[in-house]
C-alpha cells in the first residue's frame, strides 16, 4: 500500500478526531455515561432482555408472560431514549453520520467521477462537454 495514502488517511482521521461534530459526539456519550438514571435504565433493559430470552427458551413458554415482560422492555428503552441526555447522543451521532457522509460522498465522487451523482446527461468526461449546467 502507498505510504502517501496512508499518510493521508491518517491526516483525515485526525482531522476528523478534531472536528466539533466528533468532539460534540463524544462528549455527548461521556456526559451520558456518567448519568446514574442512565445506567440504572439500561442495567434494568439488560436484565429484562435476558429475562424474556430465558421465557422464549422454556419447554412451554407462556406467551401471554412473554408479551408482557416484552412491553416492559419496551417501556425501558422508551423511558431511556426520552432522556435528554441519551437524546444528545442521538443527536450527536446523527451530526457525526452526516459528516462522514458528505466525506463518503466526496471521496466516491472523486474515485467514481462516472458514478450516480453526476448530473443528469455528464459522460464525466469534461473534455467532450459543453460545460456543466
Amino acid at each position: 500500500m502507498s505510504e502517501a495514502v496512508m499518510n493521508k488517511a491518517k491526516e483525515l482521521a485526525r482531522l476528523i478526531r478534531f472536528s466539533p461534530e466528533y468532539i460534540c459526539m463524544m462528549a455527548a456519550q461521556d456526559a451520558a455515561a456518567q448519568e446514574p438514571a442512565l445506567e440504572e435504565l439500561s442495567r434494568l433493559y439488560d436484565d429484562k432482555r435476558r429475562e424474556v430470552e430465558d421465557m422464549t427458551l422454556q419447554d412451554d413458554p407462556d406467551y401471554e408472560q412473554i408479551m408482557a415482560a416484552s412491553r416492559e422492555l419496551e417501556e425501558i428503552r422508551a423511558q431511556y431514549n426520552a432522556h435528554p441526555l441519551a437524546q444528545a447522543v442521538t443527536q450527536a451521532r446523527r451530526d457525526f453520520s452526516a459528516m462522514m457522509n458528505e466525506v463518503n460522498r466526496e471521496l466516491k465522487a472523486v474515485l467514481n467521477p462516472n458514478g450516480p451523482d453526476l448530473p443528469a446527461g455528464c459522460s464525466g468526461s469534461c473534455s467532450s462537454c459543453s460545460g456543466c449546467s
